[in-house]
């Protein structure tokens, strides 16, 4: 292989491992790492609207995704980033 090839790789190997194990930067694209996990067609097309509970201490911020059997989405902020820490199908 080429040296360019094996950087290349490398790269993008690094950028797979940061995305699949590390926080997300905002609450949308960790409700969409956590949808392309579980459902890759609607973490690409569907719609994530922001809910009316913030903060909570124990779950953190709402988000809505009504294409999926689990449409209710909580996310919490940690020293890192965004990560989801719990689904289901109500508030």
């Amino acid at each position: 292989m080429k040296k360019k090839t094996k950087i290349f790789l490398i790269i993008v190997g690094l950028f797979l491992i940061y995305v699949l194990f590390f926080p997300m930067p905002s609450p949308e694209m960790a409700v969409r790492k956590y949808l392309l996990i579980t459902n890759p067609v609607v973490a690409l097309t569907g719609k994530v609207d922001e809910g009316k509970v913030n903060n909570d201490p124990k779950y953190g911020d709402l988000y809505f995704v009504y294409e999926v059997e689990k449409p209710f989405i909580y996310v919490k902020k940690n020293a890192m980033g965004w990560s989801v820490t719990s689904s289901g199908t109500g508030p």
